[in-house]
């Protein structure tokens, strides 16, 4: 079940690669089903006069947005990101459309953990990648509802995630992932770069203030559409370019994506926004090989 020689050629080349049928029709239905859920129960906390949640929206400026603890500390909770109200007008958060629910739904919820951290095709293709102690640093259910789903601008995660090891996305899509409802698109090869920007913490406000060192300009004639069908895995080297536009469609585009990162012999840097807090001093490890 880990990737045959003709997709790890596809990877290192491109930088991206699509693995079909990652999960099942049924397993898909599950994940959702499963979100639902988590929405559920946080709509019924919210009730009862605890209203915790943050707006998103990956389209402006990085350095502008989501500054504070409740998005700092997001990294072994549940937290609920809405879509900015563009007009201004609609003042109740939890009327506005979701925007992310991340980033630890791999440590609270059984079905987002046996899918990602315990799933068997996950150890499968990260042994075929050479990781050999990999842990899951953050993992996200993404939102892109119809008409509304906002864009996201172009970036490499690891400008996010600052470490001298490896890191690899896996971006599941929930629905069929078409350019008209706001599909990934990627510059191919972009990944034989070196990463130049880096989203980092400052000394500022107790290290709540983010900012972006060295931002990159992105020429996006070099971008090609990346469509899959639901249960497609699409994998991400973190030092490829890779965007997506607004879902001008009528139909959603709901994805599941986690990162993992490599810990062997490798430094996750104290500077990046995304850290484990509270309920461990580190991410949980998917296998340990080192041994």
């Amino acid at each position: 079940m880990g990737l045959n020689r003709q997709q790890l050629s596809t990877l290192n080349s491109q930088g991206y690669l699509v693995v079909p049928n990652f999960y099942s029709p049924e397993q898909c239905q599950l994940l959702k089903a499963e979100i639902r859920q988590i929405i559920r129960a946080e709509m019924d906390v919210n009730s009862r006069g605890r209203q915790m949640s943050a707006t998103f929206n990956a389209s402006v400026e990085v350095e502008k947005q989501n500054i504070g603890n409740y998005f700092i500390e997001s990294g072994d909770k549940i937290r609920f990101f809405y879509e900015e109200d563009p007009d201004k007008e609609n003042n109740e958060m939890f009327e506005r459309p979701l925007n992310k629910i991340g980033h630890a739904l791999h440590w609270h919820s059984k079905i987002f953990r046996k899918l990602s951290l315990e799933y068997c095709k996950t150890s499968s293709i990260l042994r075929s990648l050479g990781f050999i102690k990999p842990s899951i640093c953050q993992s996200m259910y993404i939102f892109k509802r119809e008409k509304v789903g906002s864009a996201v601008r172009p970036h490499t995660d690891g400008t996010f995630q600052i470490s001298t090891g490896a890191v690899v996305g896996f971006w599941v899509a929930l629905e069929d992932a078409t350019i008209r409802n706001g599909c990934l698109w990627f510059e191919p090869g972009s990944h034989q770069k070196e990463i130049q920007s880096f989203y980092e913490r400052t000394d500022e406000s107790n290290f709540e203030t983010m900012k972006l060192r060295n931002p990159q300009q992105y020429d996006d004639s070099k971008f090609v559409p990346c469509e899959v069908k639901a249960g497609d895995l699409v994998l991400i080297d973190k030092a490829v370019i890779h965007k997506s536009e607004q879902n001008t469609s009528e139909k959603p585009r709901d994805a599941f994506t986690f990162h993992v990162n490599e810990n062997y012999n490798a430094d996750w840097s104290k500077l990046n926004w995304l850290q484990p807090t509270g309920r461990s001093a580190s991410f949980p490890v998917v296998f340990d090989d080192s041994i």
